[in-house]
């Protein structure tokens, strides 16, 4: 009886041992980083320049370093002012941290007549991939572009309109 009680003790022993054997604890570390607001500012605005009636359906390309160029369609483009420009903006937030660009993929700009609007679409930006890191400083700064599509006897005037960029933390 002695040896059963003995090996029961030695039982209990084991099993309170064993379950305090396997149970293990992990001291884990937690953080959070809160990242300063992104500014962006509208530097310079689009501007297509200044160009003649198309005598055909033409589009004007606008590269994102601001020169013009004939797309397709029968027009002049003139070096008086307004000359053209593509839009450029400064960004500003969490240095070195990379963020993402999205535009508009068209808009309309008239002339208050709305039988006369015109389209702007394919806009491009400086960084083909739409994304881009802040500086150490926490800077950065690109520019679009964009084509304008004309019809063919488009009526002369003054044509105006926004569109939309936006940029966002990746």
């Amino acid at each position: 009886m002695k040896k059963l009680i003995l090996i029961f003790a030695a039982i209990v022993m084991v099993a309170g041992f064993s379950a305090n054997v396997m149970a293990q604890t992990e001291t884990n570390t937690v953080g959070a980083k809160i990242l300063t607001a992104m500014t962006i500012q509208e530097t310079a605005p689009m501007h297509f320049g200044t160009m003649t009636v198309p005598t055909t359906l033409a589009t004007v390309v606008l590269a994102t370093d601001g020169s013009v160029s004939v797309g397709s369609g029968t027009i002049t483009l003139l070096a008086q002012a307004p000359t053209s420009t593509a839009a450029a903006y400064d960004i500003t937030g969490d240095f070195n941290a990379t963020y993402a660009i999205t535009i508009d993929a068209s808009t309309t700009i008239t002339n208050g007549t709305p039988a006369e609007d015109m389209t702007v679409d394919n806009f491009v930006c400086s960084y083909a991939g739409l994304t881009s890191t802040l500086s150490a400083g926490g800077l950065d700064a690109f520019t679009v572009g964009a084509t304008l599509n004309l019809a063919n006897a488009q009526p002369a005037g003054t044509y105006a309109g926004t569109f939309d960029v936006t940029v966002a933390y990746n």
